[in-house]
């Protein structure tokens, strides 16, 4: 009886050794799965980021000159979506953060059709709707993607970029700012000729 019971609690012992080999083994693989994925999409989103700064910079000058026409003209084309890599474990990370991850191309992708849709409005010699619609879309998703980029390299431990010469970041910022202030005052301006418009109008 007493072999039996120990004979028991060594075959019960050996399962829970051998259940935590397993566990141990998987964990560390999954872990390192994770912490990979997140390496790559660091370097993806810091590239992203400075792809978006060019796009915010652009004032639409060839070395400081207009187009023969007196047209400024675009320098640096949109980066487009992010594309991510093709063999990342995606499972292996959290499942909210992936959600964001995912679905960040798609909204690049949307706003994408609205610059469009402000390059057709947009009237020269300075384009200034769709230069400001470009710069405003891609300098909000430059900070999204270093949000990103901070969120993975906190959660899996990764050493960040760091800029010695200039902040990405805050010349996004305050790249925003300048825009957000010359929107709001077109459409002051634009409001204050609808009104004059329909002021002037009198009734029949």
């Amino acid at each position: 009886m007493t072999e039996a019971i120990f004979s028991l609690i060594g075959v019960v012992i050996g399962s829970i050794i051998s259940w935590l080999q397993s566990y141990w083994t998987n964990k560390r693989a999954h872990d390192k799965n994770a912490r990979y994925l997140a390496i790559r999409l660091v370097c993806v989103f810091d590239k992203f980021l400075e792809d978006c700064a060019e796009v915010v910079r652009d004032n639409g000058l060839s070395l400081g000159q207009r187009t023969a026409e007196g047209y400024l003209e675009p320098q640096v084309e949109s980066p487009g979506p992010p594309i991510y890599p093709d063999d990342l474990d995606w499972k292996s990370i959290d499942h909210e953060l992936m959600y964001k991850i995912l679905s960040f191309p798609a909204d690049v992708e949307s706003a994408e059709g609205i610059i469009r849709a402000a390059q057709d409005i947009a009237g020269p010699p300075d384009f200034e709707e769709w230069f400001d619609e470009r710069a405003f879309h891609y300098g909000k998703f430059g900070l999204a993607a270093f949000a990103l980029a901070e969120e993975l390299a906190k959660k899996y431990g990764i050493r960040k970029k760091t800029y010695n010469n200039w902040d990405p970041v805050i010349e996004l910022k305050k790249a925003l700012s300048s825009i957000e202030a010359r929107r709001q005052k077109r459409k002051e301006l634009h409001m204050q000729l609808l009104n004059k418009v329909f002021g002037e109008q009198k009734p029949n």
